[in-house]
């Protein structure tokens, strides 16, 4: 037994492989795969220098486990580890670097050298730093790296944009290669359930908070409002040079979910089983609402404006 396995048998031997997935997450070095795992597991908006090696974390993100086996890009690592981990993966990640263009050739070279290694699995590409001056238009990409010869094949394949360091785009992508890892049986609902929400100016301004149910409900919620507060006004002072952003975080067993356009801040809590990706397209909805109101000077209530465009997704005591 080498070395790796030997580590991997000590520290995960409780790992049910009937119940989680497995997630190769892989691309060249300093393409920002660290950077996504910290985003995703901690919250954490910096960057990180890049993997030598491979980190391996626990996730949990909504009914499924995930052990995210982070692989380093560098040459070695790319000829010795890149097969073993991606051949037994139930998911596979690839990060692009959209703004090294010098390494476009060989990130394309890579990334179809991945394909051969596990030919079933689910690929999520991710072209990251779409946050840079310097990062490649899209479509570009998707000329480079010719997905519609992917989408033809039979893999399960999702291409997008994302910034590591804002979370645009990354959350829902997850909730995708979530949905092709989860049995229908599995996942609990499309709809979220909300608990509360949040309005902030990107100065760090509050102009609403609530929470949902009876007041009941809401003096259990309420210590879950106040830390929501707290972590909406971190995120604000990380994200102060950025236009966009938007984060999930978990906090017990429920979400909060913050998203940033301009010089508005919105957040909702919702379930931990919930589907993120609704949550994030629910705020990016309602922001649009708020920011023509706000600009007509005309009166803003962000709870009537929820329950009457989301009635479905308000939460309801059982």
């Amino acid at each position: 037994m080498s070395f790796l396995s030997r580590i991997l048998k000590k520290q995960y031997s409780g790992f049910d492989s009937k119940s989680k997935r497995s997630i190769a997450i892989i691309g060249l070095d300093g393409a920002g795969k660290t950077t996504i795992i910290n985003r995703l597991l901690k919250s954490e908006f910096n960057l990180v220098r890049p993997t030598f090696g491979i980190n391996i974390e626990i996730y949990k993100y909504r009914s499924l486990e995930f052990i995210v086996y982070d692989i380093g890009g560098q040459t070695p690592l790319r000829e010795s580890l890149w097969n073993k981990f991606v051949a037994s993966a139930d998911g596979i990640v690839f990060v692009f670097d959209s703004a090294d263009k010098k390494r476009f050739k060989l990130a394309v070279q890579e990334f179809y050298n991945t394909l051969t290694y596990n030919e079933k699995a689910p690929l999520l590409f991710l072209a990251n730093k779409i946050d840079l001056k310097e990062a490649v238009d899209f479509n570009k990409i998707r000329s480079l790296f010719n997905f519609n010869k992917l989408i033809r094949e039979q893999r399960k394949c999702e291409f997008t944009q994302c910034s590591a360091l804002t979370g645009e785009q990354l959350f829902e992508s997850w909730d995708w290669l979530t949905h092709q890892l989860l049995s229908k049986k599995e996942i609990s609902s499309m709809n979220v359930k909300i608990l509360g929400g949040y309005l902030y100016l990107s100065s760090g301004d509050m102009l609403e908070e609530f929470l949902c149910g009876t007041p009941k409900t809401q003096s259990k919620h309420f210590p879950l409002l106040k830390e929501g507060n707290y972590e909406i006004q971190r995120f604000i002072k990380q994200m102060k040079n950025y236009q966009k952003a938007e984060t999930l975080l978990q906090t017990g067993n429920k979400q909060l979910i913050i998203v940033k356009e301009d010089e508005l801040v919105l957040g909702l809590i919702i379930q931990s089983d919930d589907p993120a990706a609704r949550a994030i397209r629910i705020l990016k909805n309602l922001h649009k609402k708020v920011a023509k109101k706000l600009a007509n000077k005309e009166k803003i209530n962000f709870q009537e404006f929820i329950q009457s465009d989301y009635p479905i997704d308000i939460y309801l005591e059982e």
